[in-house]
């Protein structure tokens, strides 16, 4: 099997972040196994699966934040650098004053996978593989090609030991630490 992670990073970290820090604002880079990655924009109904979301996450306890678009710091060693659809805080951590968060302080991961011209594998692959060794103890990722909720959980080892994929229209329990049902009725709206 060969390896898509490339022995030699397209350029160092650093300079990475320079030219996040510098790049338009209409424009979101990543740093994903050491490659540049320019983030598709979103359309309205990813929009609206994210709002869809947020709704739920916002418990009447006040329980969790849901930081839309936050930078994360990933991977072994801390090398990527990844702008997930939203990261699940608790409430009470702060993000960094700078433009990537610690995974220390992050519950879970979302994503919300887009409809490209060409199927977007980050998300699917390379991102959910980059947060599982820095310990994000969930990673979700609502798939508009397949209707799915895919949640992975337990990482151990760099990889995540469970995966589990629920269609739309279902109720999906979120594991330890979120412990927050969300019901995916309204995501058959943006069906295909």
């Amino acid at each position: 099997m060969t390896s898509t992670h490339p022995q030699i990073p397209q350029m160092p970290l650093d300079d990475f972040e320079d030219l996040a820090r510098g790049a338009p604002e209409t424009v979101w880079l990543e740093f994903v196994r050491g490659r540049v990655e320019v983030k598709p924009p979103s359309d309205g109904d990813h929009s609206e699966i994210l709002v869809s979301l947020l709704e739920q996450f916002a418990s009447k306890d006040r329980t969790w934040n849901l930081f839309p678009y936050a930078g994360l710091c990933t991977e072994t060693s801390l090398a990527g650098r990844y702008l997930p659809d939203a990261i699940l805080v608790r409430r009470g951590h702060r993000l960094r004053r700078d433009h990537w968060a610690s995974p220390d302080i992050v519950s879970a991961v979302v994503e919300v996978v887009h409809r490209t011209s060409g199927k977007d594998h980050r998300d699917h692959e390379a991102k959910r593989a980059g947060c599982a060794p820095v310990g994000i103890p969930v990673h979700v990722i609502v798939d508009r090609d397949n209707n799915t909720v895919t949640v992975s959980s337990e990482p151990k080892d760099g990889r995540y030991l469970s995966a589990a994929s629920h269609p739309w229209g279902t109720t999906v329990q979120l594991p330890s630490p979120v412990d927050v049902v969300l019901n995916t009725e309204k995501l058959k709206d943006y069906a295909n």
